[in-house]
């Protein structure tokens, strides 16, 4: 009788997640997109029961996201006084934004230096990486400010400590210390709806904290928007930012899939800048070595 007593745990775990997704999705439009998005964020929940029953401490936590940095650190190098300049600047603007973190962890931020990687993504523990392709969409550093905001609060909501923990005991990795094997792609790949969306309203709250501007967001969605339906970017193509913006179209695909459509995003953070009375200072010019 009692080998039943974990299954009926997990059953009952389950059946609360779908209610709870569910639920956080009963003002969305029907459609096969909505069935769809509701069902991976169930499952997504489901996974993410056992990592409640024994969250990762900060010194854990901080130990395997420094165990993957390493294990990462090959893949992107940095080859050009330029890479070290874009790093200087990306590691002094997510300085400031991170001061208005909750978890106070020693942050630390990574530039790509690959114009095909149109995407930013967080490790546990504190490590934030911002790709060339993504910082050539954006018009302003209010942008890159939310954009790093984004990437701080997946850390500082937990969600990246719980990603790793559910991968390490799928891939049956053992101690914390194993935790290099997983994949990067594990950390790339979106996360739920909910979590993108919640990840997008504090990770703006740290950069107008910080006193950016939240318009700066805004563009960037718009940006996205208009890649998402296929339209070419009115920007010279022979220029540096043309031409990401071109290999933007092929490169974007994955990020769309894994976050939610960019108007949804857009739509929540003027709703945010009505409702808390957000400021909307001059918008920072983004500063390109």
């Amino acid at each position: 009788m009692k080998r039943w007593i974990p299954l009926a745990i997990i059953f009952l775990a389950g059946c609360a997640a779908i209610v709870a997704v569910q639920w956080k999705h009963i003002s969305a439009r029907p459609s096969a997109q909505a069935i769809l998005s509701a069902g991976a964020d169930a499952q997504h929940e489901l996974t993410r029961v056992p990592a409640h029953f024994n969250r990762m401490s900060d010194a854990d936590e901080i130990a395997a996201g420094n165990a993957l940095a390493d294990s990462y650190s090959t893949r992107w190098r940095l080859t050009s006084d330029n890479d070290r300049a874009e790093q200087a600047y990306i590691r002094s603007v997510g300085t400031v934004v991170a001061i208005h973190a909750r978890r106070k962890l020693p942050w630390q931020f990574h530039y790509i230096p690959d114009r095909s990687f149109v995407n930013a993504f967080a490790l546990p523990g504190g490590h934030v990486f911002v790709g060339r392709g993504l910082i050539e969409l954006m018009h302003s550093e209010d942008a890159l400010a939310a954009v790093i905001g984004h990437e701080i609060e997946h850390v500082d909501l937990r969600h990246c400590a719980e990603r790793a923990q559910t991968e390490a005991e799928l891939r049956n990795l053992g101690p914390l210390g194993t935790l290099a094997g997983i994949p990067i792609e594990v950390f790339i790949a979106g996360y739920s709806k909910d979590q993108e969306l919640e990840a997008d309203r504090d990770g703006t709250t740290l950069a107008v904290q910080a006193g950016y501007s939240p318009a700066g967001i805004l563009q960037l969605f718009d940006e996205f928007q208009k890649l998402e339906q296929g339209d070419a970017p009115r920007r010279d193509p022979h220029s540096p930012v043309g031409e990401s913006a071109q290999l933007s179209l092929q490169t974007l695909s994955g990020y769309f899939q894994s976050h939610p459509p960019s108007a949804e995003r857009a739509e929540q953070i003027r709703n945010l800048m009505l409702t808390a009375h957000w400021p909307t200072p001059p918008l920072h010019p983004l500063q390109h070595s």
